[in-house]
């Protein structure tokens, strides 16, 4: 009787252990979607041909009311140029930004917002700017994000705290192909000898078929 009432039945016991687990899983769920994000889009990029630029987003998406901050952005420079960063008209100001074709990194940017009434913050998707960058050797190229800590600074919730939010770092990969084959292309006096060599073709095959003919028929009667 002593040990039947120490340890629970089994099918209890399992029953117990699963809702549990589950709770466990919930709530780990839970925490992973409700967060603040800052990545670029798209986070995977179809193959790009050499030579050519690809452009890469900069978006936050919060749960949590922030006027702004800032973020690093590192990418791989041997496969990777950077050419420009452009904001959009999300953000009502930008604190910082990097120069076109600015060699150094990581690159600094930063954007802020006025809401002037509450939360006094944005939430959700935002897109702070675009990055654009130059392929200039194939393969895989990663671009990451991660917390500007000096400037412009990190991201602060709206209403004047003074703690600075939690924030999720992501970045992208950028697949880089190998260089499109040039087709050469012909100007006016190309185009002209094509049209002579395609004319003496001709007059060869008819040639070819008088003599395979034989004579014509008025000198064979």
């Amino acid at each position: 009787m002593f040990m039947k009432s120490l340890w629970p039945e089994p099918k209890r016991f399992a029953m117990r252990m699963l809702l549990l687990i589950v709770l466990v899983v919930m709530s780990y769920v839970s925490d992973a979607a409700a967060q603040n994000s800052v990545g670029l889009s798209p986070g995977q990029s179809e193959t790009i041909v050499g030579g050519l630029d690809v452009a890469l987003n900069l978006e936050i998406d919060f749960i949590d009311p922030t006027v702004g901050g800032g973020v690093e952005i590192i990418y791989d420079a041997t496969r990777l140029e950077f050419v420009s960063f452009t904001f959009t008209g999300d953000p009502d100001f930008g604190l910082t930004g990097p120069v076109d074709d600015d060699p150094n990194q990581p690159l600094e940017i930063g954007a802020g917002w006025f809401v002037l009434s509450p939360p006094f913050g944005v939430t959700g998707v935002h897109t702070i700017g675009t990055l654009l960058f130059r392929p200039i050797a194939s393969g895989s190229a990663m671009v990451s994000t991660r917390e500007s800590v000096i400037n412009p600074g990190r991201f602060y919730p709206g209403g004047g705290g003074a703690t600075p939010l939690a924030v999720v770092y992501s970045g992208a990969t950028v697949n880089v192909g190998p260089p499109a084959v040039a087709v050469p292309t012909l100007d006016a006096y190309g185009r002209l000898i094509g049209c002579a060599l395609l004319l003496l073709l001709v007059m060869r095959v008819l040639s070819q078929r008088d003599i395979l003919g034989g004579s014509p028929r008025g000198m064979r009667e």
